[in-house]
């Protein structure tokens, strides 16, 4: 007796370690599932003494929470439940079992089995919240992370990751990088107020979503610029035209104010992108976008190279 439970302790201690290994989970359940079987198997032919058996009879739900979860958990506990009560309650199970149990055992059997069941039930609920809370509070931190909270848009840290996949694998072999930048943005802050400067800044940030390609990536560079990642087909200075007229046809109602802005864009343009580097094509573009401000504004500054 003292052998098999050592075995069997030992083998549901492998059975949840198991679980943080790449191991199928369908066929560490099948493993358990044999062990308890076993157990039981044990036990019911033995003959062991009525509370011996009852007390890891009625941990099998303890068990079965724990390495199935909640729903598989439960119904294995009502299956092994329902087994026993064919088992000693009725005459054909008595008598495969050739021991009887005593009624004072047969009396409080469901009402422990049940206490245990509740009890671990509960625990594997809280537990299974509490994991589900930590997954969703670190989807919104890595959300918060790499997303601008006003405008929706990618932030710096989530656009240097989508960077750093396109040179990892890139789907084509050019890149540019377009800079863009809203036109006296101060201006718009000191005459309409700051709510109104973040209307104009979800504004903009919905504009040029909806002229770039899904192959473009757009971000919020920082304050009132944003940065585009374009890689497909597309003519990299057709797309900047496009989003530097969308975005002048666009007016902004804010209260009683009906607000027009332009916007300023630098483009960069790399031939080969296995010959550049992110830093040096997106410097070039700032550099087109100080060139467009310098010129006179709302206007596209271009630079391709080699």
């Amino acid at each position: 007796l003292m052998s098999f439970t050592l075995v069997f302790s030992i083998l549901c201690l492998l059975n949840i370690l198991l679980l943080r290994t790449k191991i199928p989970r369908n066929f560490i359940y099948v493993c358990f599932g044999t062990e308890a079987l076993a157990l039981l198997g044990f036990f019911f032919i033995s003959g062991i003494p009525d509370g011996f058996s009852a007390l890891w009879v009625c941990l099998i739900p303890s068990f079965a929470l724990l390495i199935f979860g909640r729903k598989h958990g439960s119904l294995f506990s009502l299956i092994a439940l329902a087994m026993m009560i064919f088992l000693f309650w009725t005459p054909i199970g008595r008598e495969l079992l050739q021991y009887e149990y005593s009624g004072t055992f047969l009396l409080r059997f469901p009402f422990l089995y049940t206490a245990i069941y509740l009890i671990s039930f509960l625990e594997e609920y809280v537990r299974s919240e509490t994991q589900n809370q930590l997954k969703e509070a670190e989807q919104r931190y890595h959300y918060l992370y790499r997303h601008d909270a006003l405008t929706g848009l990618y932030n710096r840290y989530g656009f240097n990751e989508i960077v750093d996949a396109a040179f990892a694998d890139p789907p084509h072999k050019r890149i540019a990088v377009m800079i863009l930048d809203i036109d006296d943005f101060k201006f718009v802050n000191d005459r309409y107020g700051h709510s109104a400067g973040d209307e104009v800044l979800k504004k903009v940030a919905s504009v040029p979503s909806a002229v770039l390609c899904e192959h473009s990536r757009f971000c919020r560079w920082g304050g009132e610029e944003f940065c585009v990642l374009m890689q497909c087909n597309h003519d990299p200075v057709e797309m900047a035209e496009k989003v530097r007229k969308a975005v002048g046809d666009t007016v902004i109602a804010y209260e009683f104010a009906r607000i027009h802005i332009t916007v300023s864009i630098g483009v960069c343009i790399a031939s080969d992108i296995s010959q550049v580097d992110i830093a040096t094509v997106i410097n070039r573009a700032d550099e087109c976008l100080y060139t467009s401000k310098k010129n006179g504004k709302n206007q596209v500054t271009t630079v391709t190279l080699p």
